[in-house]
């Protein structure tokens, strides 16, 4: 093969590489320089899918730092993302395999924020199936949900609770509708049920 032209991406260290008319991807600077590719010169297929292949690997890693920088996301997150951007799957694993050696991969600490950030407005079961939906696994997801204090999970629902609940009557049918509502955002019923009798009083299944 012989490259036709190379295009720099705006202002970045980047350039579209073609060969004979056909766009074989973005390439680095320093892999252009160090393996000499410029117009003109040739490249047999193995030599190419090499030079090739030790590019994606850095620019695939460039990438998800960056994306890393700007968004918190699981190891699913990162996998999505690479593969849009059209690398292998193979590029991927290698890819999340470094991210994970640098500390900048972590599932279990990617659940931790992810739910801390979620715990004041949604239950853990709610929390816990949008972890799952995230790729993270279930063991991982098990092991947080264990570990959250349930007096803690009271009084957060404490507070959505007296929120739904100010200026409502307390009538039966709107003490069904805090129950529904505390479900609904992901807590456990025996929790919202415990929150529905402080917040309206008597028993939650008054209305049966």
């Amino acid at each position: 093969m012989a490259i036709t032209e190379i295009k720099r991406v705006g202002n970045s260290n980047t350039f579209h590489v073609y060969a004979d008319g056909s766009w074989l991807g973005v390439f680095l600077d320093e892999i252009i320089v160090l393996h000499g590719i410029k117009v003109g010169a040739e490249f047999d297929d193995a030599q190419f899918k090499e030079i090739k292949k030790e590019n994606d690997e850095k620019v695939s890693f460039e990438l998800a730092v960056s994306y890393l920088e700007k968004y918190n996301v699981s190891e699913k997150g990162i996998s999505d993302y690479l593969k849009k951007k059209g690398f292998e799957k193979q590029t991927i694993e290698k890819c999340k395999e470094k991210l994970r050696e640098y500390g900048l991969l972590d599932d279990e600490k990617f659940a931790k924020n992810y739910f801390d950030s979620l715990s004041a407005s949604k239950g853990k079961r709610a929390i816990s199936q949008k972890l799952l939906q995230k790729g993270v696994s279930k063991e991982i997801v098990d092991e947080l949900i264990s570990g959250v204090d349930e007096d803690d999970e009271f009084e957060k629902a404490l507070v959505l609770g007296e929120k739904f609940a100010k200026n409502r009557e307390k009538t039966p049918k709107n003490k069904q509708k805090c129950l529904a509502h505390l479900v609904y955002k992901g807590y456990d019923y025996s929790v919202a049920k415990k929150v529905t009798d402080k917040v309206f009083g008597g028993d939650a299944n008054d209305w049966l």
